[in-house]
């Protein structure tokens, strides 16, 4: 009974892990959002290091036949961007582009790196929606990843301790309905993506489990060895 005991905690021990956020050096957050529409066109951009608030820019484009809104967010660990369309005629489109650059040293305690990206679209009638992520990861001068992503991803990457690591994120939603050709459309597009580090250690619930599973068992097998004979 301990030895099973035993065998599934060193098991759960294993696939745990702990995020904990990376300490980026020279940082760096841009995000822009554009919408356009047979109204004013829309356009707002926000660029800065990390801070307790994170960097937002959002756009509107408001007439007679088409709404377009658009939205984008950076901050440490997390980026986001939105773009939603409505159009009845004419050219109505509206772009979200959020974009992370930054440097940071890999320790002992800390040598994994997750990213988690997700993408949600939606479209009717002439409309269009798509999300993007450009991924580039250099560890100790060896490019890692260097590409596109589309669709839901989950990477984890073992990076070599002590080494600089360079990661570059950029994020863009777009969607595009309207054109005078197709009629009414509809579009929608979010995205978000999540950096962190991850320590390769028990969570404290585990913890807790490694250390009360062996004794209940031991405590069973006592009473068993104490039990009066019928």
């Amino acid at each position: 009974m301990i030895k099973r005991v035993l065998v599934g905690c060193l098991a759960a021990f294993a696939f745990s892990a702990e995020a904990v956020d990376i300490p980026f050096v020279n940082p760096q957050f841009d995000v822009t959002a554009i919408a356009v529409g047979d109204g004013p066109a829309g356009v707002d951009s926000q660029s800065g290091p990390p801070s307790a608030l994170p960097v937002v820019a959002s756009a509107a484009s408001v007439g007679t036949v088409s709404v377009a809104t658009a939205g984008a967010i950076g901050a440490p660990g997390f980026l986001t961007t939105s773009a939603d369309v409505s159009g009845d005629g004419g050219i109505t489109n509206s772009v979200g582009t959020s974009h992370f650059a930054g440097s940071f040293s890999t320790s002992a305690a800390e040598p994994i790196l997750s990213i988690e990206f997700m993408a949600s679209t939606f479209a009717a009638g002439s409309g269009i929606a798509s999300t993007s992520l450009f991924l580039s990861l250099t560890s100790g001068g060896v490019v890692l990843f260097n590409d596109f992503v589309s669709g839901p991803s989950i990477f984890t990457y073992l990076l070599t301790p002590g080494a600089t690591n360079l990661l570059d994120l950029t994020l863009s939603s777009e969607a595009s309905a309207g054109f005078p050709s197709e009629g009414i459309g509809n579009g929608s597009s979010f995205g978000q993506v999540a950096f962190a580090s991850a320590v390769p250690l028990p969570a404290p619930w585990l913890l807790l489990l490694v250390g009360l599973g062996p004794i209940a068992a031991m405590k069973r097998r006592v009473s068993k060895a104490f039990r009066p004979a019928a």
